[in-house]
């Protein structure tokens, strides 16, 4: 998954670098990137142009073997739509400026997005298409938000769990300590002898002498 992204960001790049014309304001598409998305969530492509002669446009999927999403025929508004995608787009707007929903994505859905215009060179009496600038869309399985949630709630968990412990060892050690000074106090305590001499009466006076 992390080669993908690299691979999405050097597209990025290197569609800055090319001279289209989306630099000259005549074909716009928004946004850049669309990241930190969860599963099955949706991601809208905005494209639009104020080129003349317009017939149709492409959205295409530039990593994936360049497929095509869709077709809009700019003269009726009627959609070609690629099987995969036939119940997880939606389209708004008008000629010429489209908005594209794309709806259930997947990890797999990570790529870079582009819309293609075809133009009637009346000069030529040709076709020619233009492109305009890649919007990124990385699919995440899981929120950042979420694991940052689980973590501190995890932490405060273990935190409590470590302060309960704390609490229990120091109260553990307290009460070993007072048991042992007071069986030590009890162990050398003085005790009366029991083996008293009795001297009697008669023997009293020559004790003296």
């Amino acid at each position: 998954m992390e080669s993908l992204h690299w691979i999405c960001l050097l597209g990025f790049f290197s569609t800055q670098a090319v001279c289209t014309w989306s630099e000259q304001h005549l074909i716009l598409q928004s946004p850049k990137a669309i990241s930190l998305m969860k599963v099955n969530s949706t991601a809208s492509i905005k494209c639009s142009s104020k080129m003349h002669n317009l017939v149709g446009l492409y959205l295409k999927r530039r990593f994936y073997s360049d497929t095509e999403i869709l077709y809009v025929s700019l003269s009726n508004l009627k959609t070609n739509i690629n099987k995969m995608y036939q119940h997880r787009h939606s389209m708004t707007g008008q000629c010429c400026d489209f908005t594209f929903h794309l709806s259930q994505l997947m990890v797999e859905d990570s790529d870079s997005y582009y819309c293609s215009w075809r133009q009637i060179n009346t000069q030529k009496m040709d076709a020619e298409t233009y492109q305009s600038e890649d919007t990124i869309i990385i699919v995440r399985e899981r929120d950042p938000k979420d694991d940052c949630e689980r973590n501190v709630t995890m932490y405060r968990i273990l935190f409590l769990l470590g302060f309960t412990g704390l609490l229990i060892i120091v109260s553990l050690l307290a009460g070993l300590m007072v048991w042992c000074c007071t069986r030590a106090k009890q162990a050398y305590s003085p005790r009366k002898s029991h083996n008293q001499f009795c001297i009697c009466p008669q023997h009293s006076a020559s004790l003296l002498y």
